[in-house]
């Protein structure tokens, strides 16, 4: 699978130093399971990290934290199942949030061939799934702050390019465009917003302000 966007480095840099909010953590590593060259920077963020700890004189540990530790090994977890086959479309990475297969989530329709799940807020900023088929489009808008978009199946277009499965779009109050699920497979992204939506119009503005973008 070839990646076209992928997220900037300070995405990349947040999320490996454990500093990004929980639904841009979330979409950085379901990118992660698309994207080989993404994957090797955070391995080598994180390797620079370690070198750097290295560095710090260490701390001594109580003398009964290891033997503590090595007592639990063989616990079990209160009502832990075994590993099952992995089946279903959803990347491992959102089964938590969705469950294994995107045709059972809790879609909520929002406009002809639109719908949407949301996922977390924490704060200001929201996970969500949205839904469009074949030339379904999301109405014209911009933003108040920063939208990341992660496709997940199929693929959309808009006045700034093409995306498809793995592709990151991040996009900022000055652009204006309007997002058109192309002809193929149903297009399904996860979406990470920090402040509302700006729609270019009333009717869209109205149903955009009463699901929450």
């Amino acid at each position: 699978m070839t990646i076209m966007h992928h997220p900037g480095d300070e995405l990349l840099l947040g999320y490996a130093l454990g500093s990004s909010s929980e639904p841009v953590a979330l979409l950085i590593a379901t990118h992660l399971s698309f994207c080989a060259i993404c994957r090797a920077a955070v391995r080598d963020i994180e390797a620079a990290g370690g070198a750097m700890l290295s560095d710090f004189e260490p701390t001594a540990m109580n003398a009964r934290a290891l033997q503590s530790v090595l007592s639990r090994l063989d616990d079990k977890v209160p009502g832990a199942a075994q590993p099952a086959a992995v089946s279903g479309d959803v990347p491992m990475v959102l089964r938590a949030y969705v469950g294994d297969e995107f045709a059972k989530a809790r879609w909520i329709a929002v406009a002809p061939g639109l719908a949407h799940m949301p996922l977390l807020t924490r704060g200001s900023t929201r996970a969500r799934l949205i839904r469009a088929k074949p030339g379904a489009a999301v109405s014209t808008h911009s933003h108040r702050g920063e939208e990341l978009t992660l496709v997940l199946t199929g693929s959309y277009r808009d006045e700034t390019g093409v995306y498809r499965p793995g592709d990151v779009q991040s996009t900022t109050p000055e652009i204006m465009h309007r997002p058109v699920a192309e002809a193929g497979p149903v297009c399904i992204n996860l979406a990470v917003t920090d402040a509302p939506l700006v729609f270019e119009n009333l009717l869209p503005s109205l149903i955009g302000r009463f699901f929450g973008f």
